[in-house]
């Protein structure tokens, strides 16, 4: 099994060389989410944003078992209006959006599986942890990817979807849901001095050995450690037989390349 990872999406066309380049050497294509409400910093226009959306969408039309499609927090404010809206909401382009999402509904969950050499991998857009999961536990239920994407189908469902953290706001949770959870709750202390990474126990979960995001917007380079990685730096990975993430090097040029030019 070998699966190619995409980051956040947000208008950006990194995707496009990673899918083309290493379509037929992988097995399953995950993106993350976010597909919308680009960064005004990117110089990305908003029908760029929407033509690569549709592209997407086309990607997963035609290969509908290989291209997994997550959803995220800038994905779920144009599906449903009960749920927390965030950041750089395009009201010119809501309702064009509100229907792209409704026709293709099928298309979109909220987590996905992985088994790789008998190792359990979770892909959600934000990450998963154990306090959020504790205190939904009776909408939840058993902690399974089929019980996490049936939180689309009820009012309690997206209201724990809402839940954002003490990071984001003053009268936030403990820990945000798979669709808020910060970058910051899942690190426990980082020491300065050998850029080593403290993991919080609470995004250790059980029954999954590890956890693969994006969500927490990272300048340079992806945050990969033993327990989970965070992937939201504008590049590709791919997750190899032995359960490694490497970054694609086509990617690491084109990064380079957008940085120089902004």
């Amino acid at each position: 099994m070998k699966i190619l990872v995409l980051g956040d999406i947000h208008g950006r066309s990194f995707w496009k060389d990673a899918v083309e380049k290493h379509f037929d050497e992988c097995d399953r294509i995950i993106f993350l989410g976010d597909y919308l409400d680009e960064y005004p910093d990117e110089g990305i226009t908003r029908n760029q944003s929407k033509e690569n959306f549709k592209e997407i969408i086309d990607l997963k039309s035609n290969n509908p078992d290989k291209v997994i499609l997550l959803l995220g927090n800038h994905c779920m404010h144009y599906i449903d209006r009960n749920f927390s809206r965030s950041t750089r909401y395009s009201s010119s382009n809501s309702w064009d959006y509100k229907e792209m999402f409704a026709s293709h509904k099928s298309f979109f969950k909220l987590a996905h599986e992985e088994v790789i050499n008998d190792k359990k991998y979770l892909f959600t857009h934000a990450g998963l942890m154990n306090s959020w999961v504790e205190r939904n536990k009776d909408i939840i239920g058993e902690l399974t990817v089929e019980h996490l994407n049936n939180l689309l189908e009820t009012g309690r469902g997206v209201s724990a979807l809402s839940d954002v953290s003490k990071y984001r706001t003053w009268i936030g949770e403990k820990s945000g849901s798979i669709l808020w959870s910060d970058l910051q709750e899942k690190i426990k202390d980082y020491d300065i001095s050998t850029g080593k990474i403290y993991v919080d126990e609470d995004s250790i979960v059980d029954g999954y050995d590890y956890q693969i995001f994006g969500h927490t917007r990272l300048k340079n380079k992806a945050i990969i450690n033993e327990y989970w990685a965070c992937l939201d730096c504008k590049a590709a990975f791919i997750l190899n037989e032995n359960g490694e993430l490497i970054e694609t090097k086509e990617e690491e040029n084109e990064k380079v390349k957008d940085d120089k030019e902004q």
